[in-house]
């Protein structure tokens, strides 16, 4: 069979953030993708969901959507976060005290 290149179909619809993920994921597999649908995005917001398409080859994909599958799985179950950063508090220096009551300024009763 020989590869048409104007052969694509939909391999995923959504919002716009996770179709460039989504095509990350696949560019880094090796699997050329188009995002489609971007100036509705622009224009509308989220007022058309599912305007922001993801095409790839059709004989690649069952490849691709292995891996938005397996993409979609690492995001729910957090594999992406990054690690939280501790900062420990200091021990060398104590905490400062707290500032003393506020009063009222003097204010001269002869003026």
């Amino acid at each position: 069979m020989t590869r048409d290149r104007d052969d694509v179909v939909r391999a995923y619809a959504g919002p716009l953030v996770l179709v460039e993920m989504y095509q990350a994921a696949l560019k880094e597999a090796g699997i050329e993708s188009r995002v489609v649908g971007t100036e509705l995005a622009a224009g509308f917001g989220s007022a058309l969901p599912g305007s922001v398409e993801l095409w790839v080859h059709r004989l690649d994909l069952p490849n691709a959507e292995a891996v938005i599958e397996r993409e979609a799985r690492a995001e729910v179950e957090g594999e992406h976060d990054r690690p939280r950063a501790r900062f420990p508090r200091p021990t060398d220096d104590p905490k400062p005290p707290h500032r003393p009551d506020r009063r009222e300024p003097y204010v001269n009763p002869n003026f």
